[in-house]
């Protein structure tokens, strides 16, 4: 194979505000992969360091160290330090493993159904009318992020949405680990009083304070909960899976877990409760993580909405352009 990477910027339309801080523009590389053929794939490295990946100078280094023509073997080699790097560079094999026919031939998987894609809604009081454009799209499910202001004022917040959103309408709570033990108390609460659905609340407390905390809420709450920071990688996963199984609903981002066919195998071994979902990345790595979504639903996955309901946070047409025209505008 011949590879050749290309950096990417790409601006918020708004800083994205989380319990981590906010976030003005996404980068990360485009990697393009052409055979003795002449066929081409395209890849994609978003790392995410402030949830367990490398840097993205770190993707940068490692990919300056890979020869511009390689073997597709080589791609085994690639430290689980590297997760990013390695869902990148698994756009080779994942377009085999997970097709009949090569994939390299075949166009990329499109878009579902937004009544199948959980769309992500502004913070704070935007969120109080932000959802009725994205309804009107034909999306039901959505996220909000809570933790970037005090508990009471999001609280307030949260009443007013349930109270004007449609019964129907079902909404995931991401707290980024941005709550206290009492915090999330609170939540899970006033989640459980709800009229509408609340599929699950999401990361409430930081990783290295959610597992212990876990089993002195358990039957406590109808709300579900969810782990994402938590099972950011295939090897945090494993790890979290042995002490709680199947009791926590796992939010897994395929494009900062690392090899997309263990992932696969570790989540229809276990019967994983699993949502995939956006690592903010580009529609070339999202096209790649949701083909493992669908493949994985074909063999008997639960299905849940998709959280890849991200492009309307972007001030460009990336998500209209097929694999190729985006390569060329880098």
């Amino acid at each position: 194979m011949r590879l050749d990477v290309r950096p990417y910027r790409r601006p918020f339309r708004q800083p994205l505000r989380t319990a981590h801080g906010p976030w003005e523009v996404r980068e990360g590389l485009i990697l393009r992969f052409e055979d003795e053929s002449g066929q081409v794939c395209f890849g994609e490295i978003a790392p995410l360091p402030w949830f367990g990946t490398e840097t993205l100078e770190q993707a940068r280094a490692f990919c300056d160290r890979v020869p511009r023509h390689f073997s597709p073997e080589q791609i085994n080699a690639i430290p689980d330090s590297l997760p990013a790097c390695q869902f990148g560079f698994g756009a080779v094999r994942d377009r085999v493993a997970f097709s009949s026919a090569c994939q390299l031939k075949q166009p990329s998987p499109q878009p579902p159904d937004p009544l199948n894609m959980c769309a992500l809604l502004p913070t704070g009081a935007a969120v109080i009318e932000g959802w009725q454009g994205l309804w009107q799209a034909g999306h039901r499910t959505f996220k909000w992020k809570i933790g970037v202001a005090p508990v009471e004022p999001e609280l307030a917040i949260f009443q007013q949405l349930v109270a004007a959103a449609p019964s129907d309408l079902r909404l995931r709570l991401d707290a980024n680990g941005g709550l206290t033990a009492e915090g999330a108390a609170a939540w899970l609460a006033e989640c459980d009083r709800a009229p509408l659905t609340i599929e699950f609340l999401e990361q409430p407390l930081p990783p290295d304070r959610i597992l212990d905390w876990l089993p002195q809420v358990q039957g406590q709450f109808r709300t579900a909960i969810a782990l994402d920071e938590s099972v950011a990688t295939f090897r945090q996963l494993q790890q979290v899976y042995e002490r709680v199984g199947n009791r926590v609903v796992y939010v897994v981002k395929p494009a900062i877990a690392g090899c997309s066919q263990r992932l696969a195998d570790f989540c229809l071994q276990h019967r994983l409760d699993v949502v995939f979902s956006s690592a903010l990345e580009t529609p070339i790595g999202r096209n790649q993580a949701m083909q493992l979504a669908q493949t994985l639903w074909t063999q008997g996955m639960a299905k849940r909405a998709l959280g890849f309901g991200i492009g309307h946070w972007f001030a460009d047409d990336w998500q209209t352009l097929s694999a190729t025209a985006l390569w060329e505008q880098l």
